[in-house]
């Protein structure tokens, strides 16, 4: 039987960690970090569903004032032992913080353990606390449908879908995507990841 996503990350933190450093991570991946910092015109940027805190970390080098999000219990505690910055527990479908809060959102590899029927919810959410004028980076999974996937000793589920539901799903939630980045990693992990910003804001 499959796991729940934040139950399983509950138990490998640490193994996570060592499996996703900065410097293991591919180029593409880097590139992107660097766009969507060098894209804020302010210091205040979510990390939603930020694991250990490797990308927070890097956006306190980059002189930022990120705060990071996880469903994760265990890695909100791993990351406030092992990293600086301000980690909360929080489900990005309902996140505990004001309206126009944000200069930045940043959510590369956590929206597809959503299911797609509160994705919606998610990115609206997302839209909400962000500042007018602000960035988010949202990634997806591309596929077709719930995929149960191997993840240590255990079996959990992530949710892909289309390139055009991806961009539905946003347009949906009120950001208006500005541009696509298409990294096909292997066969079974290819990720898409918007640029965008609230519809009617600029």
């Amino acid at each position: 039987m499959p796991v729940p996503p934040a139950d399983l990350y509950d138990q490998y933190a640490a193994d996570f960690d060592a499996d996703t450093g900065l410097d293991a991570l591919p180029e593409t991946f880097r590139d992107l970090l660097d766009s969507f910092v060098e894209s804020l015109d302010g210091p205040a940027v979510l990390d939603a569903g930020c694991g250990p805190g490797r990308d927070v970390e890097y956006f306190l080098t980059r002189g930022l004032d990120p705060v990071g999000i996880d469903l994760a219990r265990g890695m909100v505690e791993y990351a406030r032992e092992n990293r600086p910055g301000r980690y909360l527990q929080m489900d990005v479908r309902r996140l505990g913080f004001e309206s126009d809060r944000f200069d930045g959102l940043w959510c590369p590899a956590s929206l597809f353990f959503v299911p797609p029927e509160e994705m919606e919810t998610a990115l609206s959410e997302f839209v909400r606390v962000l500042r007018p004028g602000g960035v988010a980076r949202v990634g997806f999974k591309l596929g077709d449908g719930p995929v149960e996937v191997e993840k240590w000793d255990a079996t959990t589920v992530e949710y892909h879908v289309s390139e055009s539901e991806a961009r539905g799903l946003l347009e949906a939630a009120g950001f208006r995507v500005e541009s696509v980045s298409v990294d096909e990693v292997s066969p079974e992990r290819t990720f898409a990841n918007f640029r965008c910003r609230e519809a009617g804001r600029s």
